[in-house]
């Protein structure tokens, strides 16, 4: 039996005459490479030989790129003008999550971890693994809507990205799904995806 779904957005305010007033036009997104310059400033942890920590300090991008990073009492002249983004965080200009497995990120941690595993292939054998991971996953990947398409695998991918997000990560690898190897190609928003970047700026 093919389920049909109903629909019921929400509407703008009521005129007088009847008709739903027209919505304000909402900012588009904003492209890095075309949009205005960035100074966001915080607590910076660079990438050089000593790690140096910047405990106030701005980085400065433009056109996607990090320009330069300095001391909030050093700014950079050719970002005059520019308002600066108080992030109240932690920045790793440059850094690259370099190993995840970002759709099981919609699963609760596996906790209590039941015991001591010496290495990978150990946890995976646990008799926890089938119902509480790698099933529910199965699940997920393989489940189709009534057209034949993916029912579940386009708002995992926002989700897990949004984790990604919220957790200060732009860049990470590890997309694959083993029950779904076509997840790859949901991963073309949020964050860069490293495996499959379609980025002429990214190796």
């Amino acid at each position: 039996m093919k389920y049909s779904r109903t629909w019921y957005p929400l509407t703008g305010a009521i005129s007088s005459k009847g008709k739903v007033a027209a919505k304000a036009a909402k900012a588009g997104p904003i492209d890095p490479l075309t949009g205005p310059k960035l100074a966001l400033a915080g607590r910076v942890v660079t990438m050089d030989d000593d790690f140096t920590v910047r405990p106030d300090s701005i980085v400065y991008i433009n056109q996607g790129c990090v320009v330069d990073i300095r001391d909030r009492a050093n700014p950079h002249p050719d970002f005059n003008g520019i308002p600066v983004i108080e992030t109240r965080g932690t920045i790793y200009p440059g850094l690259i999550e370099l190993h995840n497995h970002l759709s099981y990120n919609a699963l609760p941690l596996w906790s209590p971890v039941p015991k001591l595993f010496q290495f990978r292939d150990q946890w995976s054998a646990y008799k926890d693994y089938r119902p509480m991971i790698s099933g529910p996953m199965t699940v997920i990947g393989e489940h189709l809507d009534g057209d034949g398409k993916p029912a579940f695998l386009p708002a995992l991918v926002r989700y897990v990205e949004c984790k990604c997000l919220l957790g200060g990560v732009t860049t990470s690898q590890g997309i694959r799904l083993n029950s779904n190897a076509g997840i790859s190609r949901f991963y073309r928003g949020l964050i860069r995806n490293v495996e499959q970047t379609d980025d002429p700026a990214l190796p």
